[in-house]
Formats: C-alpha cells, sequence, structure tokens
C-alpha cells in the first residue's frame, strides 16, 4: 500500500514546473512560485494586513480551520499522483492543488506569525477589533466547527485508505468526487470569511478560495462526466 503522504515535497517541487500546459487545458490559473516563508523573514505586506486590525475569532478561526483543510487537498493530491494509470488532465488538476494550496499555507502559517509577534504585552481579547487591544487572552478560542473534525468536506480515513488502494480509473474517480465534496466545504468557510470575518488578509484570502476553488470544482465536474 502506497504511504498517504510520502512524495508530497517531491510533488511540489515537480507540480510547479509542469503546471503551464494542463492548467491551461483546464482553464485554471497558475499560481505564483511561492518560497517558504520563514518567521523572521514574513512579507511586509502580511504583517500590515496582520497588525491593521487584530483579528476577531472569525479571523483567527478561519485560519486555524483552513490550513488542515487545505493539508487534506495536499494529501488526496498526493495519493491520486501516487497511482497508476491517472489521466494527464488529473494529474495536472493535482498537481495544480499541491502548488497552490502550498503556497496558501505557507502565507497563512505567515499571517499567523505576523500576528503573534504584533501583540503587545497585555495580549488581545477574543473580541479585540480595530486599533483596539483588550487586555487578556494572545490567542483566541472557542473555534467550534472550525475545528478540524467539524469541518465540512473533510475526507474519512476510510476514504483516504480507499484511496491509497486505488489504482488507475478508480483512483481518479475516487479522488474528483472526494476532491469536490472537500472544495465545497472550503468554499462555505470562505464565504463566512468574506461576509463575517474583519482582517483584510483573511477576507483576501477568503475570496481567493471562493474564486479558485470554484474553477477546480467545475473543472473536476467535467473531468468525471468526461470518464467512461
Amino acid at each position: 500500500m502506497r504511504s498517504r503522504v510520502a512524495g508530497i515535497g517531491v510533488v511540489l517541487a515537480a507540480s510547479i514546473g509542469l503546471l503551464g500546459a494542463g492548467v491551461v487545458t483546464l482553464g485554471l490559473t497558475s499560481p505564483p512560485a511561492s518560497a517558504p516563508v520563514a518567521a523572521a523573514n514574513v512579507d511586509p505586506a502580511v504583517t500590515d494586513a496582520a497588525t491593521a486590525a487584530y483579528p476577531t475569532v472569525e479571523d483567527h478561526c478561519y485560519i486555524e480551520g483552513m490550513i488542515p483543510h487545505h493539508e487534506q487537498a495536499l494529501e488526496l493530491s498526493a495519493l491520486v499522483l501516487d497511482a497508476n494509470d491517472v489521466s494527464e488532465r488529473t494529474r495536472a488538476l493535482a498537481e495544480f492543488i499541491v502548488a497552490d494550496q502550498s503556497a496558501e499555507i505557507q502565507t497563512m502559517r505567515a499571517w499567523q506569525d505576523a500576528w503573534r509577534q504584533a501583540i503587545p504585552a497585555g495580549g488581545v481579547s477574543e473580541g479585540g477589533h480595530g486599533d483596539h487591544a483588550p487586555a487578556s487572552g494572545a490567542v483566541p478560542s472557542g473555534c467550534g466547527d472550525h475545528a478540524h473534525s467539524g469541518m465540512r468536506g473533510m475526507a474519512t480515513p476510510e476514504q483516504l485508505a480507499a484511496l491509497d488502494a486505488a489504482e488507475s480509473v478508480g483512483a481518479e474517480r475516487l479522488f474528483l468526487e472526494l476532491m469536490i465534496v472537500h472544495h465545497e466545504g472550503a468554499l462555505d468557510m470562505a464565504t463566512r470569511a468574506v461576509t463575517e470575518a474583519s482582517n483584510a488578509f483573511v477576507r483576501t484570502s477568503g475570496k481567493h478560495v471562493l474564486v479558485e476553488q470554484a474553477r477546480e470544482i467545475a473543472a473536476m465536474t467535467g473531468l468525471l462526466e468526461g470518464m467512461p
């Protein structure tokens, strides 16, 4: 049985160089190349977005939920890329997802680091807004259904095992079915970020997810419909 996480780094390195023709065929927009973001070298734009307004619970919980959600997308993509006899169109889509969502995870983690570094000695409260920094609790808690186990669209361990064991058309079909549901869950989370969050970076991230993952759902639906 293939390892569920083996080769993600190799897949990412290869995918960034191979996206061109594949994403054009799928009608997607190739993500910009993204180097890992170190905490000591945070993009000033991320720092500005993090510190312009102290994040609310909605801001914080969107990031806390979307990182593991994206990480499972990488896992699903790695599994189908490791399967034998998967079509080039589906491989190109999986490679695109790995590149795009890996870059997003790096940026989200940089946002978290920038926010933590900007918190004053007294901390901020769960209800902190704007330029006000009430004096308790550096990190909001109580993310509710943003928690990993409650996020819509997450594949179960049994579904991951089934994809791990599948090959060829079976692996391709199962990947597309699972990833469509997974993306639909991300759209729910992103909609909440756009409508309820107040931090500029969080709202921008939500808008990107809404646009990009809706395109990917359309592409995956078309791939499923074209399968024998």
